[in-house]
């Protein structure tokens, strides 16, 4: 997990920070970073929301430190909301069609 200590140095937090925020022993940072033992997925998890990332990037399976980010729906328009709707009710193939057609339409604004 060499992206753990990667991420917790880049936002200047310690071993110590990390253990006591997500309520695990210093010792078990230490081990997760020098790749001795992993976390439980309940740690996993502690730590990404802590830490503002996402468990991939801890497990070293991107390089990308980017959180997911869910859609929260209770947030969309009703239009947003049908559109979603219909979007998953499509086969992938035309997913991807429609994908494409909305990226040619941004480049025909730009």
């Amino acid at each position: 997990m060499k992206n753990l200590k990667i991420i917790r140095e880049k936002q200047r937090k310690t071993q110590v920070n990390v253990a006591i925020n997500i309520g695990v022993a210093q010792e078990m940072i230490s081990s997760y970073e020098n790749g001795r033992s992993y976390p439980s997925a309940e740690v996993l998890i502690e730590m990404a929301k802590y830490l503002n990332t996402s468990t991939d990037y801890l497990l070293d399976l991107t390089d990308d430190p980017t959180p997911v980010r869910l859609f929260n729906r209770s947030n969309l328009t009703p239009e947003e909301i049908e559109f979603l709707t219909r979007f998953e009710k499509l086969a992938v193939e035309d997913q991807i069609k429609l994908i494409g057609y909305m990226d040619a339409l941004d480049k025909m604004r730009n």
